[in-house]
């Protein structure tokens, strides 16, 4: 068969771990969601860069999973749909002042019930059913465009890597990240955010030849 006849299944794509957003491109993103005013966006961007949850759970969140009739709650407590049949503890998060702000104008502009869902689609007809995983993908990649990053270099893990890697990065301690990840094993953590990998380049960074 001739070489020309097949095409590489990978050719044109970027493989492997898809990289955490930096802090710079965050803040980048953030400011264009705001001079958009897309207020549904910006909370959803927030929520997913805080709580690190998996985009099957961030796109099933209800409004009560975020608020009360008293107002933004504080912390997020979800059961993980990929891990609650082995993992009965359920996952923590914080939310930050300026997510609970975002939410806050998010759901009022919105005026969504405590029983439905946080992020929906635009529009009465799609305003009773939550996004998929592909609709949040499209959306994460529309964000990027917006930034002028390159979607292919980012996956929708990059948004749940990007809080943890960070907190490793600055403080060195593994266990927040496996916490904030609501991975079971340590280990699942390591190699989740790659952190003996990061060692190693900056161990080569100081040490080059």
């Amino acid at each position: 068969m001739s070489a020309t006849s097949e095409t590489t299944w990978n050719k044109g794509r970027v493989v492997g771990k898809k990289p955490p957003l930096t802090p710079d491109q965050v803040s980048l993103i953030r400011m264009l969601l705001r001079q958009e005013n897309a207020l549904r966006d910006l909370a959803l961007f927030n929520v997913a860069l805080d709580t690190s949850f998996r985009g099957s759970d961030l796109v099933r969140l209800r409004v009560a999973d975020v608020a009360t009739p008293a107002g933004v709650r504080e912390i997020v407590e979800i059961r993980q749909k990929k891990t609650e049949t082995r993992n009965a503890r359920p996952v923590q998060a914080r939310l930050s002042s300026g997510t609970r702000d975002s939410l806050r104008a998010y759901l009022t502009a919105s005026e969504k019930p405590l029983h439905g869902w946080l992020f929906t689609g635009q529009g009465a007809r799609w305003s009773h059913t939550h996004l998929s995983e592909s609709q949040l993908w499209r959306l994460f990649r529309s964000w990027l465009e917006k930034a002028r990053l390159d979607p292919s270099l980012y996956g929708l893990h990059s948004l749940r890597r990007t809080f943890p890697t960070h907190i490793y990065q600055q403080t060195g301690n593994l266990r927040a990240a496996q916490l904030l990840l609501g991975h079971a094993s340590i280990e699942s953590t390591k190699e989740y955010i790659g952190t003996e990998q990061a060692e190693a380049l900056e161990i080569a960074r100081k040490y080059h030849l």
